[in-house]
């Protein structure tokens, strides 16, 4: 709910997916989950279907996720809430059709890796996932946690226990003998999970509305 460019961030991603010709989202919530609700209610002002998954205890990234997967129907579109994202969604849905993965992530360039999710990446799909260390030279292509799942990932989140995909899923279905696909893009991905990346970003956009 941060303000960016006079409305709240979450605003901003559900016009990049009405855009993309996504009308139907599933808001997992935990912390103040009652002011989105209010502010959003089901969506109709912004020309959407919403629908809320509140957790009462921690359940991961992954979790909650698998929390809602019945009201899924074929994959989902998974979007963390502190990205503001351009990406083409068009593009992105052919390249996971093409690819015929488990999961499609989109993969970027980051300007902080020593605090992100690293892929690599060979021939268009993810070979592995690892951490770069301080003061070591690395690859800066990261997972944007922008991703297409469907029911085969999702079938390795377990329901008893909370689960990241990052940190759990993805390398369990690599080791599982699973396809991950790649998407690079350059197109604009923004982590505004920090309040020193969200004033960073807010200065670089004065000027033009967004």
């Amino acid at each position: 709910m941060i303000p960016v460019a006079g409305k709240p961030l979450l605003e901003h991603q559900l016009g990049w997916l009405r855009r993309g010709g996504i009308k139907q989202v599933v808001m997992c919530l935990g912390y103040k989950a009652e002011a989105v609700k209010n502010h959003f209610g089901d969506g109709r002002r912004w020309g959407m279907e919403l629908d809320y998954s509140i957790e009462t205890t921690p359940r991961g990234t992954a979790g909650c996720v698998r929390d809602v997967w019945s009201k899924v129907n074929g994959g989902a579109l998974i979007i963390y809430g502190d990205l503001f994202v351009d990406v083409s969604v068009s593009d992105l849905i052919a390249c996971h059709q093409r690819a015929a993965a488990a999961a499609t992530l989109v993969v970027a360039a980051t300007d902080h890796p020593y605090d992100s999710d690293l892929v690599r990446v060979q021939d268009d799909f993810i070979t592995g996932f690892y951490r770069a260390k301080a003061g070591e030279p690395c690859e800066p292509l990261a997972a944007a946690a922008v991703w297409i799942v469907t029911g085969q990932l999702m079938g390795l989140v377990p329901t008893d226990k909370p689960s990241d995909f990052g940190r759990d899923i993805f390398p369990a279905a690599l080791k599982s003998g699973l396809r991950l696909a790649g998407f690079k893009t350059m197109d604009l991905i923004a982590d505004l999970g920090t309040p020193e990346r969200l004033a960073a970003f807010i200065e670089r956009r004065k000027g033009p509305k967004i």
